[in-house]
């Protein structure tokens, strides 16, 4: 009886403690991490606001679902109508397995033109955003800088990427929030 105790208070403090850090900050708290961020492709003149609303896209380069993803996102980007969001890319598991390959960047950048930045990622960054384990990930941050949605990959789901229609919504809510 006692192990059965100690195993349920084992697990319920574990899952306690695993879903108080999956919370999430609001972008105003996460934003000066993100600034510091090494940057894989952007802009000179970049430099990620405090305001939203704001797009922030977890990928790599060797992801099929984030190629699809960035064609949603550049769509957005290009068509003007968000021209007051932040649309942001940053770089996690690109050395998946310990393979590092470059050009395997290089590729992906050719074939996606990003018309948004492209940040390398850090383990402080994967935690602060709730843990990242999954790519792609998207979280769209509202005026306020709340969360306002999140697409996560899940494991052998049908369901692969965000879409545009999806994004084009959340940015409709963010822009309200």
């Amino acid at each position: 009886m006692k192990r059965i105790l100690l195993a349920l208070v084992f697990t319920a403090t574990a899952l306690a403690g695993a879903a108080a850090s999956d919370k999430t900050a609001t972008w105003q708290q996460l934003h000066a991490l993100v600034a510091k961020a090494p940057a894989i492709a952007a802009s000179d003149d970049y430099r990620p606001t405090e305001n939203g609303p704001v797009v922030v896209t977890f990928f790599a380069s060797w992801c099929p679902p984030c190629t699809d993803e960035f064609k949603h996102l550049n769509s957005i980007a290009e068509s003007g109508e968000y021209g007051d969001a932040q649309i942001i890319a940053i770089n996690l598991y690109e050395d998946f397995g310990g393979v590092k390959n470059p050009q395997r960047m290089a590729r992906f950048i050719d074939r996606t033109a990003p018309r948004f930045p492209l940040l390398k990622g850090s383990e402080d960054i994967r935690k602060a955003f709730g843990n990242i384990d999954r790519i792609p990930t998207v979280v769209v941050y509202g005026r306020s800088g709340g969360e306002v949605w999140r697409f996560v990959h899940e494991r052998n789901a049908v369901k692969t990427h965000a879409t545009e229609a999806e994004l084009v919504e959340a940015l409709t809510q963010a822009r309200a929030q």
